[in-house]
């Protein structure tokens, strides 16, 4: 049984790309899985100006990943409408609007993305990042897993903010059960440590505690029931960043950080 290393919201981080990279072949991981926003370096929040470097990225990301699926940066920055689009929101005339009017005509459920750099795309880039999958499934025996950048019916995460609400997130494990899956794997949420949701069983605490429950970087053991997980941001963006480690033969997920001289309290 393999033991998976998945890295999200790199955020043309080329810094802490290579550095994670680095750490993951220490880890001896068998294969490296990548959930999406490669681009948009968030000029408000980035604190990686002088090194972001695009280009550099997705190419160590092909090099280095055996999937790869697309975020809601990447998406805009293509000017691509994602499959899953919930309520119809997004249309091709939307990308031709202001800031503004972006915002206004959806009712602000979408990001404007006003606070990302422009992105230069090759032809040969803009073509690969064009043909990424907005899920992937892996089958390791006890667990079936679907990878993706957020969960459903958002699955790409353009939808502006996120609702713990546990009836949404019960959706997404219908969405699950559908594909023959028993946990997902997603980022997007840019959690310092990660994001646990457990399907709802009968008792109290479960209906109390229904969306997902946050830890701090380290491992935990996964239950049998069907989960999703929301991993933490590859990139510097003022937040404590990392990635995870899903171990199949143990069921159990590490949220690492690249930042071991931080202080944090979840």
């Amino acid at each position: 049984m393999p033991r998976i290393a998945i890295i999200s919201d790199v955020h043309e981080d080329i810094h802490s790309l290579t550095k994670a990279l680095k750490m993951i072949e220490i880890e001896k991981c068998d294969a490296v899985f990548c959930l999406g926003d490669i681009t948009g370096y968030p000029f408000l929040r980035g604190k990686y100006e002088a090194t972001r470097d695009l280009s550099a990225c997705i190419k160590l990301l092909r090099k280095s990943c055996s999937i790869i699926t697309p975020g809601n940066h990447d998406l805009f920055h293509l000017r691509k409408i994602p499959a899953y689009n919930p309520d119809a929101l997004i249309s091709e005339n939307w990308f031709n609007l202001p800031n503004d009017e972006k915002l206004s005509t959806t009712g602000g459920k979408i990001w404007n993305y006003s606070d990302d750099y422009p992105v230069i795309l090759s032809e040969e880039e803009y073509a690969y990042l064009n043909s990424l999958p907005e899920f992937a499934i892996r089958d390791f025996g006890d667990r079936k897993v679907l990878f993706s950048h957020h969960v459903f019916p958002d699955i790409t995460g353009m939808i502006n903010g996120f609702s713990n609400d546990p009836e949404k997130m019960n959706r997404h494990i219908d969405f699950l059960k559908q594909h023959d899956c028993n946990l997902s794997i997603s980022g997007h949420m840019h959690i310092e440590g990660l994001g646990i949701f457990y399907e709802q069983g009968e008792g109290l605490l479960s209906q109390i505690f229904g969306g997902f429950n946050y830890y701090s970087f380290g491992e935990r053991k996964l239950k049998s029931r069907s989960c999703a997980i929301s991993i933490p941001a590859l990139a510097d963006n003022g937040q404590v960043n990392g990635f995870a480690i899903l171990d199949t033969a143990q069921q159990t997920i590490r949220a690492i950080t690249l930042n071991t001289n931080r202080k944090f309290i979840l």
